[in-house]
Order: structure tokens, then sequence, then C-alpha cells
């Protein structure tokens, strides 16, 4: 019994290192991704542009930035640039990481940020959006029967969306059945005009032992 238990710890161990060494999705539960309904229809023009991060589930590259956005261009007809930019809370520095999304289907896009990466599969699904106002965004990566790791985004068009138009997402993912209780909100406060990469808002200081003390704790904790 003893053997048998440690066999299954030993192989979930190994599952969930595999999936964070693929750093699509960060937190784990049980069994096989779920079916999920993506929208039947999506205006890929319509759907570029800036998007503002509200919140999302604890994602490792994303620990302790804040004013996060990702801006998204057509290159072709079934392809996307895809610029996610985030501001580093320590040092004020910002960041980005550039990659391309591929359209697979409506609603569905597989985005690659490393070389030889795979676009065969879709990894990012729009569950819904108004391509005015918010756009709510799910992925989930099945290691096995036994785990899954998913992660949800609620972008916005704007820094500080309407508590309707929160609601109205937060409907959609209550619609497909995905947990809210992981959801972290971004900070989008004292943060610089979008293209102004050095500017950091004086009103947001975190030192390094509230970030040590609670940020990462909290994360951790929440997943």
């Amino acid at each position: 019994m003893i053997h048998r238990y440690s066999s299954h710890l030993g192989l979930l161990i190994l599952l969930v290192g595999n999936a964070v060494w693929l750093g699509s999705a960060q937190v784990p539960f049980p069994g096989k991704c779920p079916e999920v309904k993506v929208m039947d229809t999506f205006d890929v023009e319509s759907y570029t542009g800036v998007w503002y991060e509200y919140s999302k589930y604890p994602f490792a590259f994303e620990i302790g930035k804040k004013c996060i956005y990702a801006d998204y261009e057509i290159i072709d007809n079934s392809t996307i640039s895809v610029v996610n930019v985030g501001i580093n809370r320590l040092t004020g520095q910002a960041s980005n990481v550039t990659g391309k999304a591929k359209v697979i289907a409506p609603a569905q896009l597989a985005v690659a940020f490393f070389p030889n990466q795979p676009t065969n599969t879709a990894n990012y699904l729009v569950l819904g959006t108004d391509y005015e106002s918010y756009a709510v965004v799910y992925s989930c990566t099945g290691v096995s029967t036994l785990v899954n790791f998913k992660i949800v985004w609620i972008l916005t068009r704007e820094r500080q969306p309407s508590a309707a138009t929160i609601a109205t997402a937060k409907k959609i993912l209550e619609n497909n059945s995905i947990s809210q209780t992981f959801l972290i909100d971004t900070i989008q406060t004292g943060c610089p005009n979008v293209g102004n990469a050095t500017a950091s808002g004086a009103d947001d200081e975190l030192d390094l032992d509230d970030f040590v003390t609670t940020v990462v704790p909290n994360a951790i904790e929440r997943a």
C-alpha cells in the first residue's frame, strides 16, 4: 500500500514538474481538461490592439509585476504578433516578451514565445469578448488523466474598467463552471502611458520585504 502511494505521489510530482516546465499554466486541477464554450464567430481584426490585464490566475512569469498589458497586431490572415509588457514592482523597470499567435479556429489561437514552439494546438481560447471593453481568455494543459493546469485572464480595454464590465466577464467564467477563487487582480494604478516603458508610479511603491512576505506567499497559497 505504501509502495503504491509513493509511486502515485512520485508520478504526480513528475507531472507537476513537467507542467511548470512547459510554462503554459500554473493552477493545478484534478482530471482532464474540461470542455468549455468558445465563441462561435471571432473577428480577429476587431480583437487586435491593446488589452490591459485586469485579473488572472497566478502565473509564474508575472509575479511581482504591475501595469501588465498585451498588444496584438495582424501580421497576415492567420497570424498575429503578440507583445506582453509589464513593470517590475521592485525596480520600476519595464520588460516585454514578444511572440506570435496562429489562428487555429474561431476564437482559438496557438500562441508561441519560443523558437520552434509548436503552433498546431490552441492554447489561447477566447470564451467571450465584445471587442470594446472586455475579453475572457482561457488555457488548459492536460498533463495526463490525473491532472490539468489552467490559467484564466480577464482583459479590458481600459486600465480601470467599470464594475458592470467585470461582472459581464465573470458571468462568462460562471457559465463555463470556471473557478474564480484563484483570480488575482493586476495592479493598474501609477502606470505610465502605453509606449512609455521607463516611467513608474510613485504611489505604488513595494519594498522587498513586502514582496517576499506578502505577494509571493499569497500567490503560492492561492495556487
